[in-house]
This record gives structure tokens, C-alpha cells and sequence, in this order.
């Protein structure tokens, strides 16, 4: 059986924000996160799902193809709007190799990751800055 070698090019990162359409409780979290660890299990992906005050960001991790393919079922997803994708890049490995999907909230993503512990203490419900500093991770 033959294996297959992943060069670099096959592994990218994605990035992205979007705003939740409806209060999302701990019930509709829940869901998203089993849904996402059981896809992305399948499919090689790991990575981080933030929530906090209405807004997502996300970041996903897999061959090229397979996180392609999961960006496109998150744009046709009627549970969030104003879907921006920050980016993709190609990557040499996994920040995430442990997590098919981790749930953070905006002050444990601050703790985790303190480079963005300024900006998380000074977001308002409207400010996105938060997410757009997870596009540069």
C-alpha cells in the first residue's frame, strides 16, 4: 500500500469571523462543537472555534482540500452572517494538533494566547479587533 508523504504546501491554515444570527446559547455551542469535532475528526482538520458577545472566530487547520471543503458548508450555514474570511495561508505545521476543534470564549482565548490580552480588555460589543488579530496569529 502506498502512503502519502503531505508536502508543505498540502497543509494551510484558514481564518475567518462572522456575527451569530440568533443568541447562541450554551445548547447551540454545544452542538456546533460536536458537529465540528466529528467532521473534523474524519477529516484530518484541528483548530479553535472563539465565541464571545454574538461573534465567531475561527481558525482551521487540515490539508488543503479538506479544510476547502469545510469552509464551504461554513458559508451556507444559516446560523451566522457577515462571514469574512482574515485568510489562508499555507503552513509547514499544526499551532492546534491536539484539538479537532477547542472552544474558547474571549477571555480564555486572552489567557491562552496573551500577545491579545489588550485587545480582549478593551473590546466593546462591537469591536471586532479581537478577530482581526486572530487573522494574524
Amino acid at each position: 500500500m502506498r502512503q502519502l508523504i503531505m508536502k508543505t504546501s498540502d497543509l494551510v491554515e484558514l481564518r475567518y469571523q462572522s456575527k451569530s444570527v440568533y443568541d447562541m446559547g450554551i445548547l447551540g455551542l454545544t452542538r456546533i462543537l460536536h458537529t465540528a469535532v466529528a467532521t473534523n475528526t474524519r477529516l484530518g482538520i484541528t483548530g479553535i472555534l472563539s465565541f464571545d458577545k454574538g461573534y465567531f472566530g475561527q481558525i482551521l487547520e487540515g490539508k488543503r482540500g479538506n479544510v476547502e471543503q469545510v469552509w464551504s458548508r461554513i458559508q451556507k450555514d444559516k446560523r451566522h452572517s457577515n462571514i469574512e474570511l482574515l485568510g489562508i495561508s499555507e503552513i509547514q505545521e499544526r499551532r492546534f494538533p491536539k484539538w479537532s476543534m477547542k472552544l474558547f470564549d474571549v477571555q480564555e482565548f486572552a489567557t491562552t494566547f496573551p500577545q491579545f490580552s489588550d485587545v480582549v480588555s478593551g473590546m466593546s460589543d462591537r469591536d471586532l479587533e479581537a478577530f482581526n488579530a486572530m487573522g494574524r496569529l
